[in-house]
């Protein structure tokens, strides 16, 4: 049961504050390790946007599950498959599908490697706070601190 007395931020904070930030952390890390991947894909290897996004992303990944499920949500024990392992894959696709698009695009009217960089951080950040919710609210859902006290009667 919610505390009528906690305002809107108060609440948020409360019940999203370091998982935001452990969230916010993991997508620095991501950043990394995607975004340099891409530009050596770019870079080093010549790669057109497209092969080189779909590079990253598959790099990428496979940390940024790790990294969510047992920092952001501290989640432990075995994975699912059906309610862990494949939504969370399902939404990095849509990141991927999303940014593949993007760069492909930009690709067309540009072969700067800043600026495609910059259309691929731009697309996963439109996906990254969809994707916080989605996964928060539905795969690994934590109740709010008030709502996991009970009475003692």
């Amino acid at each position: 049961m919610s505390n009528p007395d906690r305002t809107g931020l108060v609440r948020l904070i409360e019940d999203h504050g370091m998982r935001v930030l452990r969230y916010c952390g993991v997508s620095v890390v991501n950043v990394i390790i995607g975004a340099g991947t891409f530009l050596v894909g770019l870079s080093v290897f010549d790669l057109p946007p497209l092969p080189a996004n779909l590079i990253a992303w598959a790099v990428s990944t496979g940390p940024a599950y790790l990294l969510s499920r047992y920092w952001v949500w501290e989640q432990s024990g075995a994975s699912s498959v059906k309610s862990e392992i494949a939504p969370f894959w399902i939404l990095a696709l849509v990141g991927l599908t999303f940014s593949s698009v993007c760069v492909t695009i930009a690709g067309t009217f540009t072969d700067t490697e800043v600026v495609l960089l910059g259309v691929q951080l731009v697309a996963y950040g439109i996906v990254w706070v969809a994707k916080y919710l989605v996964l928060d609210q539905l795969m690994w859902r934590h109740k709010p601190a008030d709502e996991l006290t009970t009475e003692v009667v």
